[in-house]
């Protein structure tokens, strides 16, 4: 439970002009970065990252954190403005966010964005201001075989609820895992299907295949229309509707709930993260809703789902940072470069030995979460004017930006390349219904499945079925077999009705 002497102590070190000017300084590059195509939070922290040696760790801490919740909210705005994830975690943002852009309603969707982020990243640390003790316990509990079974049935739950054919999405999902493990393996140091190119020895870089899916596809497309916009934009755009998308994410309280649950819950889990939550998330919803068809054509509820599991699993993430020291992505890595770089070791003896700190931290992110709103309104309404620039100026400089986004992640040429080829996958994807979101979520835990499948075969070569030993384990086979028996039995069923 908390200690509220070291609580107090934290609140205390928050009194200081630094922390406003952190918050604030933070916030606005993390939303510019989140809003440019092919920049990253990671690349935004690590070129900070050197200037913290300057400040006092709290302050440093803050700083780091408040780039990193604006990049996530920045990358909801260009995923719901011209269908391109700034981030990963904004994937399951462009389902809804940009048909309702298509629309003429895009200011309304950033309201519901940015209402969602605000709320789900508020919960998430004030449950861990409460709950890191028990949170962490559960992180524990997940070993290789617990992450390979949640990965397996994350697939087919997505494919079962998001795809016309669940065989597609399957074979989507294990074509993402393929794709993934292009490059060095990290348990036997062979490279695996690089083709003799050095360049993707390293990997196949995520944000630039998410850019290139997304974004590519949508671009083309934008060729024969236009504007991004199929309504009247420039009567459309205005600071009331933003406003009305606001409240109207706050009315929606058990979809904001119920994502803000489960973005906490994966962000606790180790390379879980963001994306992951935000689509899990996006497909309860629409599971559970009684507007389904809506779903993929603009639907508030996919905005407000998504958006508040993504900024959720952002105060998971910091729990099984602090308490494990494990960081879940990139971002998460530089920031523990950050706890390190100022002599803090985060794990047990964090909470020990430096417990005000530790809560400073905690309720600094509270903070910034109140300020997000104010920033995220005012960048995305005047970033949102973007909805009005004619198509033949827009798909070119678009397509120039991404390329030099690409460019610059590795400073290869070949990256272009890869931006491209994956621009004419998403396509060939979406148009024969092969689920891109599944191929996603293969392309996000794909390294980590090969990990987990090693550990196991090691682990359990002697005995297979000592895998289901563990109750973790056990229960979410049970969960992806009654899934799948769901699945056959109404398909079955419908298939009987039309006969």
């Amino acid at each position: 439970m908390i200690n509220f002497g070291d609580l107090m102590e934290g609140v205390g070190l928050l009194i200081s002009w630094k922390m406003p000017l952190a918050i604030f300084s933070g916030m606005l590059l993390g939303l510019i970065i989140g809003v440019i195509p092919g920049m990253t939070a990671a690349l935004g922290l690590a070129i900070i990252l050197p200037l913290t040696l300057s400040l006092d760790a709290l302050t440093a801490l803050i700083l780091m954190t408040s780039v990193y919740t604006g990049s996530l909210t920045g990358g909801g705005i260009l995923a719901i403005l011209i269908n391109t994830p700034g981030t990963p975690g904004a994937v399951a943002t462009t389902l809804d966010g940009y048909p309702m852009t298509r629309k003429g309603l895009h200011n309304e969707a950033l309201g519901l964005q940015i209402a969602s982020s605000v709320i789900g990243g508020f919960l998430s640390y004030l449950v861990l201001l409460f709950a890191i003790e028990p949170m962490t316990w559960l992180a524990l509990k997940f070993g290789s075989s617990e992450m390979l079974a949640l990965t397996i049935f994350v697939i087919v739950f997505i494919g079962i609820l998001q795809g016309k054919y669940l065989s597609r999405a399957i074979f989507a999902g294990v074509f993402g895992i393929l794709v993934s493990n292009i490059g060095t393996s990290v348990s036997t140091g062979v490279a695996r299907g690089t083709f003799d190119f050095a360049e993707l020895e390293d990997g196949v870089p995520l944000i630039i295949c998410i850019i290139g899916m997304f974004a590519i596809p949508e671009l083309l497309s934008l060729v024969n229309r236009k504007s991004i916009s199929d309504e009247d934009v420039q009567k459309n755009h205005n600071i009331q509707d933003l406003f009305k998308g606001i409240f109207k994410a706050i009315k929606k309280v058990n979809i904001w709930l119920t994502g803000s649950i489960v973005g906490i819950f994966v962000g606790v889990l180790p390379a879980a993260g963001a994306a992951i939550a935000s689509l899990s998330s996006y497909s309860l919803a629409k599971k559970f809703s009684k507007n389904k068809e809506n779903f993929g054509k603009g639907e508030p509820d996919g905005v407000v789902a998504a958006e508040s599991a993504n900024n959720a699993s952002e105060g998971g993430s910091m729990a099984i940072l602090l308490s494990l020291g494990i960081p879940g992505s990139a971002s998460t890595a530089v920031i523990l470069g950050g706890f390190m770089l100022h002599g803090l070791v985060p794990g047990g003896g964090l909470f020990r030995d430096n417990g005000p700190l530790v809560y400073g931290l905690i309720v600094g992110n509270l903070l910034q979460m109140i300020f997000l709103g104010f920033f995220a309104a005012f960048i995305a309404f005047y970033v949102g004017k973007i909805v009005k620039v004619k198509s033949y100026l827009l798909v070119p400089f678009l397509i120039i930006l991404m390329s030099i986004g690409s460019f610059a992640y590795r400073n290869l040429i070949f990256d272009v390349y890869i931006l491209f080829i994956f621009g004419i996958i998403g396509w060939y994807l979406k148009k024969f219904d092969f689920t891109p979101l599944s191929f996603m979520i293969g392309l996000f835990l794909g390294r980590q499945i090969d990990e987990d499948i090693e550990r196991v075969i090691i682990l359990f070569s002697d005995n297979p079925l000592k895998v289901f030993e563990s109750t973790i384990t056990l229960t979410i086979t049970i969960l992806t077999i009654l899934s799948l028996i769901y699945y056959f039995f109404f398909k079955i069923k419908n298939g009987n009705k039309k006969n």
